[in-house]
């Protein structure tokens, strides 16, 4: 009768250090693959069971034929694809010994979207206007991208004394009357709020230092434009902004409403008093969700 191989060198190996009290060198064996699912942006979650058999897992590996890998302790794990395309997953345990064999593949998933691909947030154009200037241009826009985002910093050379000035805005060479927006502004000590219809221009902020105030301050602006491309709708436009004069200062909340389903694709910037010395603004491009 022939003879039949029990075991193989290592398993041998590996027995006789168990029973000398070596700690074992096995590593885990390959879990059950369950299901991969797409949250609708390119952001997996696979299922999967963990092997009863062999050495225990301490955490689980996660990997797609994108080449892309994610981890944690338990099922399910997840990860964020890059690019568009098709791919499967496997998963394969870890523990103090190294990588266990990987899972069959999953299922096959199609991602079509992603909320964050490589170039998710793009310099379109940047504005330094010299002193004096009344007005800057972002002209000839992408229609490529979901939102807009403007940022930067802005400082008028009105050195009369009043109210800080503001900043507003026309997209498309518009002038009718087609905007609306409204505010919240405070010091620290009050507060207050405004809201305007029907008007030639939108009102972005009015935390602008002018040439009488401290020196050197600029107020600092964040200004998203939604959904600017979208011609089946009004364009939406959100501003954070604020200043600290050394101690006193002011934070503003806007919304401006253009009353268009023309895809913005011009914007023109302008301050009361016009722009100071130094003032910057860039214009970004936001893909994604």
């Amino acid at each position: 009768m022939a003879s039949k191989k029990l075991s193989t060198d290592t398993s041998l190996a590996n027995s006789y250090k168990l029973s000398r009290g070596v700690a074992s060198v096995a590593r885990p064996s390959a879990p059950t693959i369950g299901t991969a699912t797409d949250g609708g942006t390119g952001n997996m979650s696979v299922t999967f069971t963990a092997s009863t058999l062999g050495p225990t897992a301490s955490s689980f590996s996660l990997t797609s034929s994108s080449g892309v890998t994610g981890s944690g302790a338990s099922s399910p794990l997840t990860l964020q694809e890059v690019a568009t395309g098709t791919y499967t997953y496997s998963v394969s345990g870890v523990n103090a010994n190294g990588t266990g064999p990987s899972s069959a593949a999953s299922n096959s998933v199609v991602v079509a979207s992603l909320f964050a691909p490589s170039g998710a947030y793009d310099s379109i154009a940047t504005a330094s206007p010299s002193a004096g200037t009344s007005y800057i241009d972002f002209t000839s826009i992408p229609s490529t991208y979901t939102h807009l985002q403007i940022r930067g910093i802005a400082r008028s050379n009105d050195a009369s004394a009043g109210n800080n000035l503001g900043i507003y805005a026309r997209f498309n060479s518009d002038s009718g009357s087609n905007y609306a927006f409204h505010f919240l502004t405070g010091n620290g000590s009050t507060a207050g709020a405004a809201a305007l219809a029907s008007q030639t221009e939108m009102f972005w902020n009015a935390v602008n230092p002018r040439g009488g105030d401290t020196a050197n301050v600029y107020s600092a602006n964040v200004i998203d434009i939604l959904d600017y491309a979208n011609t089946n709708k009004y364009k939406t436009v959100r501003t954070l902004s604020g200043d600290d004069l050394n101690g006193s200062g002011v934070v503003r909340l806007n919304s401006a409403l253009w009353m268009s389903t023309a895809a913005v694709s011009s914007i023109r910037i302008f301050m009361e008093g016009n722009f100071a010395a130094n003032s910057q603004l860039a214009l970004y491009g936001i893909k994604g969700a």
